[in-house]
C-alpha cells in the first residue's frame, strides 16, 4: 500500500514539474519602463524589464528618417509603458509595436544615422548610440578616457613589435608594449576602416604596413599619429566588409581580433535585418547577444566595458560618418610603379563635419554666419553680398553646404587661416586676375637659375621634347648628347616642376625575357604489297607430249611474254618476265618461286614483294631573347639562300632567309601581365626540289598579339596535318574473283601525321 502511495506521489511531482517547465517556456518578459540617458559622445536608451530581453535581431529601416528597428520575442510591454522624453542630441521618438504572437518591435527614430550597439544583463537592456565628435582641426577624447589620462603617469610606452596570428575562424593582431596602453577605437567610412588609438605610446618605426586579406581585413597600417602634447600611435585596419571584432588590453599586450562573419539571414520585404552572431571559439560568451547593424558599434573603453560585459566580446565594425587623419602608408614599389602620379593639381574635396540645414527665405549673411560659427571661423562680408536662402540639406559636410548656398546666390569665398571672406564672384575673379598678373610679373622679374641634370635611363633628346611645353617664356632648355645632360635655365618655380617631371621620366625601364619553343613532331607509316607471276606450257612431239589430234598437234601457251630487257618494275624471272607484273611500288623484301615438270614443258614463276616501314621524329627549336619594355627584339638563326635575278643585263643577288626567327615587342601592364606582339618564323630550304638550282623555302610562321601573365606559358599557334593515301593496281574483271582475285592486284598505303606547336613564355626580370 505504501509503495502504491509513493508511486502516485512521484508521478504527481513529475507531472507538476513538466507543467511548470511548459509554463516557464511560455513566460513573457515584460518591459516596465524606458528612459534616455544623453552623454557627450554616446546616448543610451535603457529598457528596464523583469529579466533579460530576448532580442532576435536589429537593423536600420530603409529610407528617411533614420530608424533603428529591434525585434524581440516572448516580450510584452507593460500597460502603463510610456515613451521616454526625446533626446536633444539624437533620439526624436521611441515607439513599441505588438506583432503576431508574443513578438514586439521597437522603433527608435533618430535625427541622424549613427553607429549603435546592444547589450543587456538580467533586467536591463541598453541600446547605445555613438556619435564621435571630431572637429576639423581638433581631436576629441572620450571624457572617461581623459580622466584615465589625467591620472596616468607621464611615462611613455613603446610599441616594440606587432604579431599576427591566423586561425580558420579569426585573425589576431597582438601589439607588444612596454606597459598597459589606454585606447580609444572608432570606425570611419569612404573607405571602411577601424581606427584604434594608443595614448602615450611611441612607435619607433614611424610607419608600417601589414597585408592581411583575412576575415574582411585588407591590411593594417601602423604609424605615429601625434607627438605633442601627448604621443598617439594609431592602428588603422582597412576593411573590405563589416564584421566582428574584439579588443583586449592587458599589461604589455593589446589584442585586436577579427572573427569570421556569420551568414546573414534571409532579408524581409521591408528591410535587411542583421544577425546575432555566435562568439568564436575561445571567446567568453556574453550575457547579451551582439547584433550586426548597417552602422558600426564603436567599442567602449576597456574600463567601462569591463563593468558591463567581458572585454573579449566581439563587436561589429563597419562604416561611420566621422573623418580621421590616417597614418602614413608605406607603398609597395612594384605596385606604385604603374600608378598615376599627381605632380601639381588642385582638387575640390569636402572634409567638414556633417550638418543638416533647413531654411526658408533666410538672409544669406545669417546662413553664412551660422555655418562659420559651426566651423569656428571668423567671417568678413563684401559690401555687395546679399541674397536669400531656401534649402533642406540632410547629412552634408558644412563646407559643401556653404559652397551650395554661395553658388545659388552667385557668390564666392576665400579662406585665409581662420578668416572666411565672402564676396561676389566677379570681385573674386578680378582679384584672381590681378594676383595672376602679379605672379607672372614676379616670375618674369625673378632671377634665372641654371641647373644641369645628367640622365641615367632616358635620352636627353627624348626628354627635351616632353619638357618644352613646361618652360616659361624666359626659360631655355639645352641638351648635351655626348654626356646625356640637360641644361635648364628658368625661374625657381618652373625649375622645381621640371625637376619633378625629370624624376618621373628618368626611371629604369623593366626588362622582359621572352622564350619561344617550336615543337614539330612527325609520324609516318608505309605498307606495300605486290605480286608478279607468269607461266609457260608446251605440247610438242619433241617432248613426246603432243596431242592425239592432227590439228592441233602441237600447242604452246606462254604467259610470260615480257622480255627481261623491257621489264620496268619489279624483278625478272626465269621465264624472262611476268604476265601479271604488279610488284609493290617500293620494296625491300622479295621472294620468288619457280615450278616446272620433269620435262620442263610447263613452268610457273611467282614473285612476292613487300615493304612496311614506320618512323617518328621530333624537332624542338627554342629561341630566347631579352629586351626592355615597349622595345622590339629580334633573334635569327639559320642560313640565307642567294637568289639571282637578271634585269637589263645586270645580275642582282639578294638573300632570302631560311632560318628560325623570333621578333617580339613586350608591354608590361599595371597588373603585372605582359602584352606582346610576336612574330615567329621557322623556314627551311628544300634541297630535294631545286628550281633552276635554287631550293624552295618551306615556311612555318605565326604572327599575333597576346596577353600572358608573368612567367606564364601559352600556345600562340598550332598546325595538325594528317595524310592517308591508298593506291591499288589491278587487272580488270579478274581482280574481282573471290580469293583468286588477290593474284591480279597489288596494294600500297602511305600514312603520315605532322604536328606543329608554338609556345611562348615571357618573364619580367626583377
Amino acid at each position: 500500500m505504501k509503495r502504491t502511495i509513493y508511486g502516485l506521489f512521484i508521478t504527481l511531482l513529475c507531472f507538476l514539474s513538466i507543467a511548470a517547465l511548459a509554463q516557464n517556456k511560455n513566460f513573457l518578459v515584460s518591459i516596465n519602463n524606458m528612459e534616455v540617458q544623453p552623454g557627450p559622445l554616446a546616448t543610451r536608451l535603457i529598457l528596464n524589464s523583469d529579466s533579460r530581453l530576448p532580442v532576435e535581431k536589429s537593423f536600420y529601416k530603409p529610407g528617411l528618417p533614420p530608424t533603428i528597428v529591434v525585434d524581440m520575442e516572448n516580450v510584452t510591454p507593460a500597460e502603463a509603458l510610456r515613451a521616454p522624453a526625446a533626446d536633444p542630441q539624437l533620439i526624436e521618438d521611441v515607439k513599441v509595436e505588438r506583432l503576431d504572437g508574443a513578438r514586439v518591435r521597437l522603433f527608435i527614430r533618430l535625427k541622424e544615422k549613427v553607429p549603435y550597439r546592444i547589450f543587456s544583463d538580467q533586467g536591463r537592456t541598453v541600446v547605445e548610440l555613438t556619435k564621435i565628435q571630431r572637429g576639423q582641426a581638433k581631436y576629441t577624447i572620450d571624457p572617461e578616457i581623459q580622466k584615465l589620462l589625467d591620472r596616468a603617469s607621464s611615462e611613455r610606452l613603446v610599441l616594440e613589435s606587432m604579431d599576427i596570428t591566423e586561425l580558420p575562424d579569426r585573425v589576431t593582431f597582438r601589439a607588444n608594449l612596454t606597459g598597459k596602453a589606454i585606447t580609444q577605437a572608432f570606425a570611419l567610412t569612404d573607405p571602411s576602416r577601424l581606427v584604434v588609438d594608443l595614448f602615450d605610446t611611441v612607435y619607433t618605426d614611424r610607419s608600417s604596413v601589414y597585408p592581411v586579406e583575412k576575415m574582411g581585413v585588407d591590411k593594417l597600417r601602423l604609424g605615429q599619429f601625434a607627438e605633442n602634447p601627448r604621443p598617439i600611435t594609431r592602428l588603422v585596419f582597412d576593411l573590405r566588409e563589416s564584421g566582428l571584432y574584439s579588443l583586449r588590453s592587458e599589461a604589455g599586450e593589446l589584442d585586436i581580433t577579427f572573427f569570421k562573419s556569420p551568414a546573414a539571414p534571409e532579408a524581409k520585404a521591408e528591410s535587411a535585418p542583421g544577425t546575432t552572431p555566435a562568439p568564436g571559439p575561445g571567446v567568453k560568451k556574453a550575457d547579451a547577444p551582439v547584433l550586426k547593424a548597417e552602422k558600426p558599434r564603436v567599442q567602449e573603453t576597456p574600463q567601462k566595458a569591463a563593468e558591463q560585459k567581458p572585454p573579449a566580446q566581439p563587436v561589429t565594425a563597419a562604416a561611420a560618418p566621422p573623418r580621421a587623419v590616417e597614418a602614413r602608408v608605406q607603398a609597395d614599389p612594384q605596385e606604385e610603379k604603374f600608378k598615376p602620379k599627381t605632380l601639381s593639381a588642385e582638387e575640390e574635396k569636402y572634409s567638414g563635419d556633417i550638418i543638416s540645414l533647413k531654411f526658408k527665405d533666410a538672409d544669406l549673411r545669417d546662413v553664412v554666419l551660422y555655418l562659420a560659427e559651426f566651423a569656428n571661423l571668423n567671417v568678413v562680408f563684401d559690401p555687395d553680398v546679399r541674397g536669400i536662402v531656401t534649402c533642406n540639406l540632410e547629412d552634408v559636410p558644412w563646407d559643401q553646404a556653404l559652397d551650395i548656398v554661395l553658388k545659388q546666390n552667385k557668390m564666392g569665398k576665400t579662406i585665409e587661416g581662420n578668416v572666411l571672406r565672402i564676396a561676389p564672384i566677379g570681385v573674386l575673379t578680378r582679384e584672381d586676375d590681378d594676383q595672376r598678373k602679379l605672379k607672372e610679373s614676379k616670375e618674369m622679374a625673378g632671377p634665372i637659375q641654371v641647373k644641369t641634370i645628367t640622365l641615367s635611363y632616358s635620352k636627353a633628346k627624348d626628354v627635351q621634347a616632353l619638357l618644352r611645353s613646361k618652360i616659361s617664356n624666359r626659360g631655355e632648355l639645352i641638351i648635351d648628347e655626348r654626356t646625356n645632360t640637360l641644361i635648364i635655365s628658368d625661374v625657381k618655380d618652373r625649375l622645381e616642376l621640371l625637376e619633378k617631371l625629370i624624376a618621373v621620366l628618368d626611371t629604369p625601364t623593366p626588362q622582359v625575357s621572352i622564350e619561344a619553343r617550336i615543337i614539330e613532331a612527325t609520324a609516318t607509316f608505309i605498307r606495300n604489297l605486290g605480286i608478279q607471276w607468269g607461266f609457260r606450257g608446251i605440247s610438242d612431239p619433241f617432248y613426246g607430249n603432243q596431242t592425239s589430234l592432227v590439228f592441233p598437234n602441237k600447242i604452246a601457251v606462254d604467259g610470260a611474254m615480257i622480255p627481261v630487257g623491257t621489264v620496268t618494275k619489279g624483278i625478272g624471272g626465269p621465264l624472262g618476265g611476268y604476265a601479271i607484273n604488279l610488284p609493290a611500288p617500293a620494296f625491300q623484301e622479295v621472294i620468288g618461286f619457280s615450278f616446272a615438270n620433269i620435262l620442263d614443258t610447263f613452268r610457273l614463276d611467282v614473285a612476292l614483294s613487300a615493304l612496311e616501314s614506320s618512323g617518328n621524329g621530333r624537332i624542338i627549336s627554342s629561341p630566347k631573347v631579352t629586351t626592355q619594355n615597349n622595345q622590339p627584339a629580334e633573334i635569327v638563326q639559320g642560313r640565307q639562300i642567294p637568289v639571282q635575278t637578271v634585269a637589263n643585263f645586270t645580275v642582282t643577288t639578294r638573300y632570302v632567309n631560311a632560318a628560325l626567327e623570333l621578333k617580339a615587342t613586350p608591354q608590361i601592364t599595371a597588373e603585372g601581365t605582359i602584352i606582346m606582339t610576336v612574330e615567329i618564323q621557322n623556314n627551311a630550304a628544300d634541297f630535294a626540289n631545286l628550281v633552276n638550282g635554287i631550293p624552295p623555302i618551306t615556311t612555318q610562321s605565326a604572327k599575333t598579339t597576346v596577353m600572358i601573365p608573368d612567367g606564364g606559358t601559352t600556345v600562340i599557334g598550332g598546325i595538325y596535318r594528317t595524310e592517308d593515301s591508298i593506291t591499288r593496281e589491278r587487272v580488270p574483271f579478274l581482280h574481282q574473283i573471290p580469293i583468286l582475285g588477290n593474284l591480279f592486284r597489288n596494294f600500297a598505303r602511305t600514312k603520315s601525321n605532322r604536328e606543329l606547336l608554338i609556345f611562348i613564355t615571357p618573364r619580367i626580370i626583377k
